[in-house]
């Protein structure tokens, strides 16, 4: 055979190589990370791939920005015991220690990921196979975002960002433009005490469970 033709042959190899870097230094791997946790009920090792000061300042934007039905945040207000909307709104801190708590308990008893199976709504994208097929978009070097469909047949968005060698989930949402303002860290922060500034960093965001 004609040493001509080896190119040729060995573009199958490399595409396959391009592949598995991607999928072993990526937003991908964080997703993989996060599904083995929730398959073998590791908090410790889900949480290690989650910014949560960014997920609860983002789960308040979600609340109040995307205008979604005040009935859930304040459910959402009650469960975590932080009272309604507006109280949320000063309790950044709050919420962030009982997102952890939250999912603290709902991966190491296996609670998130049966709820998310079942779950007929956006925002619980929970579900390991459903991670490891998700489909990933990078924005630029340091963002990207994910859709999330579960076995329902419902989907949501992560937003990843880049720290350092690393990527974390910053926060999730029901549509890809408010996942990928989050990736981005371009969503405007949530306001306390009559609109003073919460303090909290770009590209935070928040989670519902």
């Amino acid at each position: 055979m004609s040493i001509l033709h080896r190119p040729a042959r060995l573009l199958p190899l490399l595409g396959v190589a391009l592949l598995a870097a991607c999928l072993s230094s990526g937003p991908e791997k964080t997703l993989n990370a996060l599904a083995e946790a929730l398959s073998g009920n590791d908090s410790k090792s889900f949480m290690g791939h989650v910014d949560f000061k960014a997920y609860a300042a983002n789960e308040i934007s979600n609340m109040t920005q995307e205008n979604r039905l005040m009935g859930f945040a304040d459910s959402l207000g009650r469960k975590l015991g932080i009272g309604g909307v507006d109280r949320m709104l000063n309790s950044i801190v709050d919420v962030e220690n009982e997102l952890r708590q939250q999912f603290l308990r709902g991966v190491s008893t296996g609670e998130l990921v049966a709820d998310c199976t079942q779950a007929t709504y956006p925002d619980c994208p929970w579900v390991p196979e459903s991670l490891r097929k998700a489909k990933v978009k990078k924005l630029n070097d340091t963002a990207a975002v994910a859709s999330v469909t579960t076995p329902a047949g419902i989907t949501s968005w992560l937003a990843l960002q880049k720290r350092g060698d690393e990527w974390v989930v910053v926060g999730q949402a029901a549509l890809e433009d408010t996942a990928r303002k989050y990736a981005l860290g371009t969503a405007a922060r949530p306001e306390r005490d009559g609109g003073a500034p919460s303090g909290q960093g770009r590209g935070q965001e928040g989670v519902n469970i």
